[in-house]
């Protein structure tokens, strides 16, 4: 389906100043914008000077996508991930949101978190409901982010990572996404998992790359009918693409994992037959030992699933070989 724009903006703001001397610094500046239950996404990488803090609108506009939708997300743009990156690999990035106090028709302390894709394919495991007190302390580091980030923008100058909805924060500053999330991404521990994911080394280095999060609702357990420790409602997942787009989709359908049927070697060259599914993107990695991650391998042929078998090719003279077959529905 091709990707629709659709406008998911944070709710405005009316900012009161008093006395003329403040007016040449606020003009200077580009506060962010936030209100409790607006979804923040949020980046970080390692031996970056800044975090980087994005707002992509109030979590109400996600809970009533259609089915096998897909939305562009126009909050974040490439010049903000430019302005604060050096590069999208090993980039380590998250959604998160929460109420502090019952609205739009949510109690307070609901939650909405991403949980990673190990394989971009594969759905995550749904977060569990917690009770209102637990997920108040997730809510509370989540609704600091958003504090946090609006604070620091407001006496920062505007500028390409200083906008109204992104900011970049120094990971020193006690401001920083940094400093609350924590280093095992389930935010200083008040939270049952890490929300985080992790984009490949080479991940810039080839458009077919995709890095998925699924979006869980989480409802305190002991409302809205619910239990502690049921499954959150699964609203769809993030896409974030190696051109600096994300995109939300509530598509259902699941390509399985690709099976090598064959390899065939002949000379140089290997053909890798497998079962493909229609519209979907494959495409090879190969590697002459064990030893590297497979974001690591090389990136070789792909092609587009026609629903019967696929063959792809790798010409190698390396008398050991391994490979995998990957697929991006």
């Amino acid at each position: 389906m091709k990707p629709v724009r659709l406008l998911l903006t944070p709710p405005p703001k009316i900012v009161l100043v008093a006395g003329l001397a403040l007016v040449g610094s606020v003009l200077q500046a580009a506060p962010f914008l936030y209100s409790p239950g607006d979804l923040l996404l949020a980046f970080r990488q390692t031996g970056n000077a800044d975090d980087l803090v994005v707002n992509v609108g109030a979590a109400t506009n996600y809970t009533s996508i259609p089915d096998n939708t897909t939305v562009v997300v126009p909050a974040l743009s490439s010049e903000l991930l430019t302005a604060t990156f050096p590069s999208l690999n090993g980039l380590i990035w998250s959604v998160s949101g929460a109420t502090r106090s019952p609205q739009s028709g949510f109690p307070s302390q609901t939650l909405w978190v991403t949980a990673p894709r190990l394989l971009a394919e594969v759905p995550a495991s749904a977060w569990l409901r917690k009770g209102q007190f637990v997920q108040g302390n997730a809510a509370s580091q989540i609704d600091a982010v958003g504090v946090n980030a609006a604070a620091f923008s407001s006496r920062t100058p505007a500028g390409p990572a200083n906008t109204t909805t992104g900011v970049a924060i120094p990971v020193a500053n006690e401001a920083a996404f940094t400093q609350l999330i924590g280093a095992a991404g389930d935010f200083s521990g008040v939270f049952q998992g890490n929300v985080e994911n992790t984009t490949a080394d080479d991940f810039d280095g080839d458009p077919a790359n995709v890095s998925r999060s699924d979006l869980f609702e989480l409802l305190p357990g002991t409302t809205a009918g619910g239990s502690i420790n049921t499954a959150g409602r699964h609203l769809g997942f993030f896409e974030l693409k190696p051109d600096g787009t994300l995109i939300f989709s509530t598509r259902t359908a699941v390509v399985p994992p690709p099976v090598i049927q064959s390899i065939n070697r002949v000379g140089d060259q290997t053909s890798i037959t497998f079962a493909t599914v229609a519209g979907a993107t494959y495409r090879l990695r190969a590697a002459d030992g064990l030893t590297q991650p497979l974001s690591a391998w090389s990136v070789g042929s792909s092609l587009v699933g026609s629903g019967g078998q696929g063959v792809l090719q790798d010409t190698s003279g390396s008398p050991v070989r391994f490979y995998v077959v990957e697929v991006n529905p």
